[in-house]
């Protein structure tokens, strides 16, 4: 099911999936643990768009498959 993403969302979901790894990216984190880094950052993009931690923790995995899918030539941007 995951070579299905990007092909079944809408543009409204894509652009949610960018926002959110846009703040991903500029959130604060731990440098110095991989897995407290990325905890920390989720649940700063939860807390900045009103969402659960898990729902903020699909978007940014769906946006990294997405970002892969498209790599592989799977999917179109």
């Amino acid at each position: 099911m995951p070579e299905k993403r990007g092909i079944q969302a809408t543009e409204e979901i894509k652009a949610e999936w960018s926002q959110a790894y846009k703040i991903y990216l500029k959130a604060p984190g731990d440098r110095y643990d991989k897995k407290k880094d990325r905890t920390s950052r989720i649940d700063f993009v939860a807390q900045e768009m009103n969402l659960t931690r898990k729902q903020a923790k699909r978007r940014i995995r769906n946006f990294e498959a997405w970002q892969r899918n498209i790599k592989k030539g799977l999917v179109t941007p």
